[in-house]
């Protein structure tokens, strides 16, 4: 076995252990180089999508699709490394769908991909966090919950909650979300995770893995990032959690626009 092998085995080791690897990627500093000038010259113009107002903690802007402006951002998504890392978890091709840019933390609480991404088979999901620069540890780093990709599967209907009907019953709904997991964790007494992350390091995570940015202490310090989500080719059903009850079989399918390769 090569040494490429022997990386993907330990890395596959901790993502069905802990629900994430951590790694550095290779031959992608121009890229990020240009990753980083093509969304300064978004924020300059103005040119960009964000996240819903729903998922924002503060001001500094999420740019969704940085994709459709900077081809480095792009070939990001398809970087090698985690293609090939997801492709062997899954053995299923995976397919990118999303990119979010970020130039400062988020703020935002602890919570799961599949809350916002559900599919059919369950948990056909993942998500790469590349940071683009050397992560300050007080300007709100990623955290994590190893193991909590192991837990079953979240549902609105389980805090007695039904189907949404509305977009205010959506911001509603999320903030419960958001306690019950706090809550969740006090229960079960478990440790957050704070990974050091340098340039080039790359978190790749499971769909029901706890993850965010809850702890910021200078808000005002860049954090330059990239996050791609990735579903695979295996899923016949994509659908919006908050808007189903899977229990009874009542979905809300979800269009999605894959990057093309």
């Amino acid at each position: 076995m090569n040494d490429e092998n022997l990386e993907i085995q330990e890395q596959l080791k901790d993502l069905q252990a802990d629900g994430f690897a951590i790694f550095k990627l290779t031959d992608v500093d121009l890229m990020i180089e240009q990753i980083n000038d093509d969304v300064e010259k978004l924020v300059l113009n103005g040119s960009f999508r964000t996240n819903s107002k729903f998922y924002s903690y503060n001001d500094a802007p999420r740019i969704v699709e940085s994709w459709k402006h900077s081809e480095a951002a792009r070939r990001l998504a398809f970087q090698p490394q985690i293609v090939n890392l997801l492709t062997e978890h899954f053995k299923a091709l995976v397919k990118p769908f999303s990119t979010i840019n970020f130039l400062r933390s988020t703020q935002q609480p602890l919570h799961s991909d599949y809350v916002h991404f559900g599919t059919s088979p369950a948990f056909h999901l993942a998500a790469a966090w590349v940071a683009l620069e050397d992560i300050d540890p007080l300007s709100g780093p990623i955290q994590v919950v190893p193991g909590s990709h192991l837990w079953p599967e979240f549902m609105y209907s389980e805090i007695g909650l039904p189907i949404a009907r509305s977009l205010g019953d959506v911001s509603s709904f999320y903030r419960a979300y958001e306690n019950w997991v706090q809550d969740d964790l006090k229960l079960k007494e478990v440790q957050v995770q704070t990974p050091e992350m340098k340039r080039g390091d790359v978190i790749i995570w499971l769909a029901n893995l706890l993850h965010g940015s809850p702890v910021c202490q200078d808000p005002m310090l860049s954090r330059r990032s990239q996050v791609t989500h990735y579903h695979t080719d295996q899923v016949s059903l994509f659908y919006n959690p908050v808007f189903s009850d899977p229990l009874n079989g009542k979905f809300l399918k979800r269009k999605l626009e894959f990057i093309p390769s």
